[in-house]
């Protein structure tokens, strides 16, 4: 049985356009550099991740590291979420942020260079993290659950992320996306129900947030807190085009709450259902569509800090 300080990484390669793995090996030096003992492993496919961290708890490990983007880490939460072996409490998880978005590792002040970031594994810094919690109602996903620790969306979020293209950076095909779908994208008439308490209307999307940034600097939730036992809800109305299409700016500054397209909430349990249904995002990643539930699970894993 490997030690339990040691880290298990996993490493995927492609995140970033291929600069995790070009940049991994010397990572890799730095940790050995700074006494950080580690087994790696490399990804070879979406949803690789799950299982090998499904595997390493099994074989004694309870340090995971992501070496990528937002992406893998949400991999890597789910395998540790859904693994029986321990309690997820008992679990430590961090990321190295060589991938295209890297919100989480924004959020945490965790350095992208390989020896920062060997120095700051090395430091052992972590805290408690709230996560969250998708379950997805219809038929087609019955008893269907994923988690997430930094971001969900349903709505255009997840609409332009269906169709970023591929080797583009994470901010900018974002930022692109969004406006090209503006002029296209009709708003659904949304049922947002928080702590039992529905609102109706029509929104481009509605944001599930534990962190202030999303879509690669994205900051569009300026007073979520990863440890505060809530979930930040954000909840975009039609925006009066052309007219208010500069206000856009806002997602970057930390001013969107100032915008009177923007809503602002905070809950626990959120029912999210659309009429059509759209498409669901997770740290970035599509995971189903509406109406789904989302659920604030408190302090729920260990996770590195900056």
């Amino acid at each position: 049985m490997p030690r339990t300080t040691d880290w298990f990484v996993i490493v995927n390669p492609a995140s970033g356009g291929g600069r995790a793995g070009r940049r991994w090996p010397d990572l890799a030096r730095e940790l050995a550099a700074a006494g950080v003992g580690f087994e790696s492993v490399v990804t070879g496919h979406p949803g690789h991740a799950v299982s090998l961290v499904r595997e390493a708890v099994g074989r004694g490990f309870r340090r995971l590291l992501a070496v990528g983007g937002d992406g893998i880490l949400h991999e890597v939460l789910n395998g540790a979420l859904g693994q029986q072996q321990v309690p997820a409490s008992a679990l430590l998880i961090g990321a190295a942020p060589l991938g295209s978005g890297n919100d989480w590792a924004r959020t945490h002040g965790i350095p992208s260079r390989p020896a920062e970031t060997a120095r700051c594994i090395a430091a052992g810094r972590c805290g408690l993290h709230d996560l969250g919690r998708l379950d997805f109602t219809e038929a087609r996903g019955e008893g269907r659950s994923c988690y997430f620790i930094n971001v969900a969306g349903a709505g255009l979020d997840a609409y332009v992320l269906e169709r970023l293209p591929p080797g583009v950076p994470r901010r900018l095909g974002y930022m692109i996306g969004v406006l090209r779908s503006l002029a296209t994208y009709a708003p659904p008439e949304f049922t947002v129900e928080i702590d039992g308490r529905p609102d109706r209307g029509r929104l481009y999307l509605a944001l599930l947030s534990m962190t202030p940034y999303c879509g690669g600097g994205m900051h569009v939730a300026p007073a979520a807190r990863t440890d505060d036992g809530l979930l930040d809800v954000v909840k975009v109305a039609p925006l009066k085009l052309p007219r208010e299409l500069l206000k856009l700016r806002r997602i970057y500054d930390g001013r969107l709450p100032e915008e009177r397209f923007a809503q602002y909430a905070l809950g626990k349990v959120v029912r999210i259902h659309a009429t059509p249904a759209v498409t669901v995002q997770a740290d970035g990643q599509i995971v189903g569509r509406t109406p789904v539930v989302a659920t604030l699970l408190p302090a729920a894993i260990m996770t590195l800090r900056g």
